[in-house]
């Protein structure tokens, strides 16, 4: 029996999910769409998927797992376009790092005989470095090392969080169960707040009437801190992520100023011993993650114990769905 899996949104980490599955092609037939038919022919030539449908309905009709790595500000249209189309028992997986509100949007919007995880990597740190989400960056082990986040909403089945929990585990990642408000409050400071510090340092110099000069001598410093910019999690409605985990982020932003209020105290001040120490200790806090991270031996981060795998998820998903309801019914 072939699975029939489909990724929409062939980017860093849709492409990297099918190369991942390489090795199971024999039992998992890998589709994969983008709104960009140059991604669907590089990601076939990359062997990263078996089809590549021009057709998004073609991609998800026969779908028994639909994999969405769409940016933040697509997921509700995406699904919307969808979820005429799914087939009961369907399980839908969202990698985007919003959690509470995409829960809200596909409780709203998918057919209840569907079910719904919220499926977020983190990556290998060996490419941390790689900030481009572009397909030309993916990689077969691209999630080891790391854990996916999972999340799900209440109606969710059972055997559907086992089947994340084994995905997780067949691209080479670990699953990492977590409340879905708990995760919104850690992704603003994590992934939201790095865009909008971004934002906000260009327009701190651009503004300026220094700037034109600036830009002349600006270099490996101000293209680091810079470039992020065009990695983005929106495509073109910038700021819908902040938008849709908006207390969290606004949260996240008070405690940075707090911060920079403390560092222009400390120079204010004079207190070029207290900064340095401040600096100092940011430096190590930093290394400190880095290390740990490229370990990855944290402690006791999740008890699996309840959430068991459920062996060979190829066979047992099929057929755990509800029926769908006639018409009238």
């Amino acid at each position: 029996m072939t699975i029939n899996l489909s990724i929409i949104g062939l980017n860093k980490i849709g492409v990297s999910i099918g190369l991942a599955l390489k090795d199971h092609s024999e039992k998992i037939l890998r589709l994969g769409h983008d709104r960009e038919n140059s991604k669907q022919k590089k990601a076939l030539e990359l062997g990263a998927f078996d089809q590549t449908p021009g057709n998004i309905f073609a991609t998800v009709e026969n779908a028994d797992i639909i994999i969405l790595s769409v940016p933040v500000d697509e997921i509700r249209e995406t699904i919307e376009t969808i979820a005429p189309k799914l087939k009961p028992g369907v399980v839908i997986m969202d990698t985007s790092p919003i959690k509470k509100s995409v829960l809200d949007m596909v409780n709203e919007l998918l057919p209840e005989d569907s079910y719904f995880i919220s499926f977020h990597p983190t990556l290998n740190p060996k490419y941390f470095s790689e900030q481009s989400m572009d397909l030309a960056n993916a990689h077969d082990d691209l999630f080891k090392n790391s854990y996916i986040i999972i999340t799900n909403s209440e109606k969710t089945d059972g055997d559907a969080i086992k089947l994340a929990s084994d995905l997780s585990r067949f691209i080479g990642s670990s699953p990492y169960f977590a409340d879905p408000y708990e995760i919104d409050g850690l992704i603003a400071g994590t992934e939201i707040l790095p865009e909008l510090i971004v934002a906000a340092y260009i327009h701190s110099l651009a503004s300026q009437p220094g700037w034109k000069e600036s830009q002349k001598i600006a270099g490996n410093s101000y293209y680091g801190l810079s470039e992020p910019i065009n990695n983005l999690m929106e495509r073109e409605l910038f700021g819908e992520s902040a938008k849709l985990n908006k207390e969290n982020t606004i949260r996240a932003i008070n405690n940075l100023m707090y911060s920079l209020q403390d560092i222009r105290e400390l120079i204010e001040n004079d207190d070029w011993d207290e900064l340095q120490k401040y600096i100092s200790n940011a430096k190590n806090t930093q290394s400190d993650w880095k290390n740990n991270r490229i370990r990855a031996d944290w402690d006791n981060l999740n008890d699996y114990s309840e959430v068991p795998s459920s062996g060979d998820f190829l066979l047992k998903m099929i057929g755990f769905g509800k029926k769908r309801k006639k018409p009238g019914n």
